[in-house]
């Protein structure tokens, strides 16, 4: 996914670099690597986001060509790349850049056979398929497939400008963004040149149960689409300072350079329940490596049955993940509520005076945050716990209790 890339359909080897400091109309996530797998192969489609059960995600890409690309594998805060002179500038802990992975999103479509509009989604765009949404607005920050991440709302948005470069400063629209993973690596050490042959790995943040989710999600449509970014500078002269990945058009590489995604889990049947205690056997299995836990037992110790923990979609055997109020935050006239989210689950919040007679707020919103999004922690590291957030503005009586309820 790169402006000027003539061959977009058999490239036997994809870059990643940025153009940060460039003219407004360049994205600074400039050249982007589209990866896609089709998974009904190997993981039947149609299940349900929920009826996949994931331990992990990880995606595997092998360096092809030798560049001068210096390994970092640490996450870098979005301020590190603004310019020295911007008053919101911060040095990075480590020089380099990482190499991350997001998820995908689609503007634009095409028409169909009827003449109707059809919006691009994974499940449609092909191998071949065009760059620009539409030539005439902003040909070189208007591609149909762009790196996706998830904003404070829990909402999948564009992420190629996450810095807001306009090719003088950073604006105030600059915005944090949490990849789904950052590039790992046993060949080289932090600050060393990639090689060829270099095998980079991204597991994903599976803790992250909107990325869970997303993962889910494309399981169930049987279509997993990824993209792997870098802001490292592009090099016009000499030896290119970024990296470039196999692709599955090589005829050089060899099976196991290609692209890999390994995904470690189960698919959950539901109607399967042979000790009839509500907890589907595949569940069960995958949780315990048994039926010998029964439905009311706590078997981490947090309070929460299995069979709560089964209906809201935390883990059993995990005390850190479980639904609870995190913490209660009260000033004059407002209130604001954190609590911990599961994949797949859209929670609601009511408030009551009495505990008797509970009301829905109208257009709550519910927000996803994490100290690493909000920057609400003087030093906060990645991946850090995500959270729901919600504030209530209408706190005029002497008290009020909250709840949150999930479907």
């Amino acid at each position: 996914m790169y402006p000027f890339n003539s061959d977009p359909s058999g490239r036997p080897t994809a870059s990643v670099f940025g153009a940060l400091g460039s003219a407004g109309d360049f994205d600074s996530r400039d050249a982007q690597y589209l990866l896609g797998w089709s998974t009904t192969n190997a993981i039947p489609a149609g299940r349900g986001a929920v009826g996949y059960l994931l331990r992990r995600a990880r995606v595997t890409l092998t360096v092809a060509t030798q560049s001068q690309f210096a390994y970092n594998p640490t996450i870098r805060d979005f301020r590190t790349y603004f310019p020295t002179n911007d008053s919101r500038y911060l040095p990075p802990a480590i020089s380099g850049f990482p190499l991350e992975l997001f998820g995908v999103g689609f503007r634009g479509g095409f028409t169909g056979s009827e003449g109707s509009f059809i919006p691009y989604t994974a499940t449609n765009y092909p191998q071949n398929g065009p760059w620009a949404a539409s030539p005439g607005g902003g040909f070189f920050t208007n591609r149909v497939a762009y790196a996706a991440g998830f904003d404070t709302r829990g909402v999948l948005v564009d992420v190629s400008n996450n810095v807001a470069d306009d090719g003088t400063n950073e604006s105030a629209t600059a915005f944090e963004v949490a990849p789904f993973a950052v590039g790992q690596t046993s060949h080289v050490a932090p600050g060393e040149a990639l090689t060829p042959g270099s095998r980079i790995t991204f597991d994903l943040n599976l803790d992250d149960p909107l990325v869970q989710s997303y993962v889910r999600q494309g399981l169930n449509q049987g279509q997993l689409r990824l993209m792997l970014t870098s802001l490292v500078p592009a090099s016009m002269s000499g030896a290119p300072a970024f990296p470039s990945f196999f692709t599955p058009f090589s005829l050089v590489a060899r099976p196991d350079q290609y692209p890999l995604l390994d995904i470690e889990g189960s698919v959950m049947r539901p109607e399967v329940d042979t000790d009839s205690d509500g907890l589907p056997d595949d569940w069960e299995n995958f949780h315990f490596g048994s039926l010998l836990h029964p439905a009311e037992e706590d078997a981490d110790g947090d309070l929460a049955s299995n069979l709560a923990e089964y209906q809201v979609g935390t883990r059993p055997t995990s005390s850190a993940s479980v639904h609870r109020l995190i913490s209660l935050t009260t000033g004059e006239n407002f209130a604001e509520i954190r609590f911990t989210c599961a994949p797949d689950v859209a929670p609601a919040v009511q408030w009551s005076e009495d505990l008797r007679n509970w009301h829905s707020p109208e257009n709550a919103q519910i927000f996803y945050t994490s100290d690493w999004l909000s920057k609400s922690s003087p030093a906060p590291s990645y991946p850090a716990p995500v959270y729901n957030l919600w504030r209530d503005e209408g706190t005029t009586g002497p008290h009020r209790f909250y709840r949150v309820i999930t479907p």
